[in-house]
């Protein structure tokens, strides 16, 4: 055991190691940085134009529906191009930013969700994106939730669809799903109608290895389960772009302290 940290401190402390790990880290935030502004100013550009159509000041609700509505115009036409013929490689299968569902639309509901909540996320909502349960299996459809001053309300850019409560205002999961034989009367004729709001689950925690479980077992000790429930980690890397900028720049400093303690050794 000995020898093995001997030799991560010989590897950690190498000066040639580190220079070469210090530009490594270098190019990589720069890349993941301009693609992140890029990124940024596509989904500004899509904010200016829903209040351009949708005159938010006089109803907020105008702005959600907009949102929603651009984002079904954009992506039905792109998910009939790519549906067969889907894009592959390190960007679309690994990093998979927001700007590749926008551009794409090839993961069906997925891609939908992602952009409307990437989207009102740029306008400076809060959002969560809906696995929804059909037929007792989970995550079979997934919606966008955005937070108003008055609470949650509940978007599908999938089918163009939201619903409205009977004071006019716009309806959240919970009020669809404790009321579906009210709301299923204002879906549109191709909805599909098992679809119901049945149940919802925010987060996967099984899909993080060995520790997903334990801390989301964690966390619930502390804020309980409901809220625990309610957390979206999606919702949290919709801007991938910035979250892999962050990443290799904190790792970058880390690198470049290293490298002057190691220059530092090397001297004394």
């Amino acid at each position: 055991m000995r020898k093995i940290l001997r030799l991560c401190k010989k590897i950690v402390l190498n000066t040639s190691i580190l220079l070469f790990l210090n530009g490594l880290l270098l190019g990589f935030s720069i890349y993941f940085k301009l693609e992140s502004n890029y990124e940024d100013d596509l989904f500004t550009s899509l904010v200016e134009d829903v209040i351009d159509t949708a005159n938010p000041s006089k109803n907020i609700d105008s702005f959600f529906i907009s949102s929603m509505r651009l984002t079904h115009k954009l992506e039905v036409n792109r998910q009939n191009i790519f549906r067969d013929n889907k894009p592959k490689g390190l960007k679309v299968d690994f990093f998979r930013p927001a700007v590749v569902d926008l551009m794409t639309g090839d993961g069906d509901c997925g891609s939908y969700a992602v952009v409307l909540a990437r989207l009102l996320k740029s306008a400076g909502y809060e959002v969560r994106i809906a696995q929804m349960q059909v037929n007792g299996v989970d995550a079979v459809h997934m919606v966008v939730e955005a937070k108003k001053i008055s609470g949650w309300i509940v978007l599908d850019p999938t089918f163009n669809q939201y619903f409205k409560k009977p004071d006019g205002n716009l309806a959240s999961f919970k009020d669809v799903q404790q009321n579906w034989d009210y709301y299923k009367k204002q879906t549109h004729n191709d909805y599909i109608q098992n679809y119901k709001y049945e149940g919802v689950r925010y987060t996967n925690w099984s899909k993080i290895p060995y520790l997903g479980n334990r801390i989301k077992s964690i966390i619930k000790i502390f804020i309980g389960e409901e809220e625990t429930n309610e957390i979206a980690l999606r919702s949290y890397l919709l801007r991938k772009y910035n979250f892999f900028y962050l990443i290799t720049v904190t790792l970058y400093a880390i690198s470049c302290v290293l490298l002057i303690i190691s220059v530092f050794r090397k001297k004394s």
